[in-house]
């Protein structure tokens, strides 16, 4: 069992780093007085899934220092990076679990296996790899309504199988959340696809000239090179019932998959269609929700709270046989 969650190790940081969410509002201005010297020879000694977390070690990868952050601020930050102060209590407060379940997991597998580049840290400021946080002053932003969700659960995490989960969320699903086995190739019990209750369907629309396809398909470190007409660039190979895109043919030469294709291309999320048209010599991208489109979508779980849904009750909506458990020395 633990070669299964050993192996859930990677799922959290690509379901929540790609792509950022649009209410992600934090910026990186850590306060001069809480920076400490990190250590290449700190180890974190193993805690127990059931152990409070006191405090969070963030390492600043600009300043090359760590900064300590107590469990409360530490969780107000990830709220304020993520969502807007107007969101409702209760998904602040489910987020916020969320956020104390990834730390424990973070700390359990640093523990197990450390990471050379956080120098002895939980997670690092660098953003392509770790969620945001906003580490700025109450008088750029009110943090008052994060702590107040923060203190409501602290401590509190989700587990499986006593094992806190890897965590996943999304700005917004559409009508249905996809599994980690469609979005990954793994089959992770609590990560299933759910109906998502938004109020509405999420739509985008993006369109580039063919010009700006090739640019951003090409000049990147993938080596991608476009030998033929920009009406077959992009042709899908296979794709979700729900239109999730798994892999597509690039140039008919490349397969690629939709997750980097809609990286590339700055789309909302890897559930799209195209059309390409040479009148105009314009591609344009529908696409369905925005973010990973794993785990809790942020827009549903904010029209459940509108309806009465409590925090837990979102929570175990959005995931599959878990238990919301609490720290035991949590306050």
């Amino acid at each position: 069992m633990k070669d299964f969650f050993r192996g859930l190790a990677m799922i959290t940081a690509t379901l929540l780093i790609f792509p950022a969410v649009p209410y992600l509002i934090g910026v990186f201005a850590p306060p001069e007085p809480e920076a400490v010297e990190a250590s290449a020879e700190a180890v974190f000694e193993a805690p127990e899934a059931a152990e409070f977390i006191s405090e969070v070690r963030v390492y600043d990868t600009v300043k090359q220092r760590a900064l300590v952050l107590t469990a409360e601020e530490y969780l107000a930050a990830a709220l304020a990076a993520q969502l807007s102060p107007e969101a409702e209590p209760e998904l602040l407060k489910a987020q916020a679990v969320l956020m104390y379940t990834y730390i424990l997991k973070r700390r359990l597998d640093e523990a197990e296996a450390p990471t050379a580049e956080l120098f002895g840290c939980d997670i690092s400021t660098d953003s392509s790899k770790y969620p945001r946080l906003y580490l700025g002053d109450d008088e750029a932003l009110d943090l008052s309504v994060y702590r107040d969700a923060a203190n409501a659960v602290l401590g509190e995490y989700c587990a499986y199988l006593d094992e806190p989960i890897s965590v996943a969320y999304c700005y917004s699903a559409g009508t249905a959340t996809e599994s980690a086995e469609t979005v990954l190739g793994i089959d992770v019990p609590y990560l299933q696809s759910v109906p998502s209750a938004e109020p509405d369907a999420y739509y985008t629309t993006v369109s580039y000239t063919s010009d700006e396809v090739f640019a951003r398909l090409t000049t990147t470190d993938s080596g991608y090179v476009l030998l033929g007409g920009a009406e077959g660039w992009i042709t899908p190979k296979e794709t979700a019932p729900s239109g999730y895109v798994k892999s597509v043919y690039l140039d008919s030469r490349f397969v690629v998959s939709g997750a980097e294709i809609a990286s590339l291309l700055n789309l909302p999320s890897a559930r799209f269609t195209y059309r390409y048209s040479p009148a105009t010599d314009r591609f344009t991208f529908t696409v369905s929700g925005s973010g990973s489109l794993v785990g809790l979508s942020q827009r549903g779980g904010n029209a459940l709270a509108k309806q009465g849904f409590n925090y837990k009750e979102i929570l175990l909506k959005y995931f599959s046989d878990i238990e919301i458990k609490s720290s035991s020395e949590a306050g």
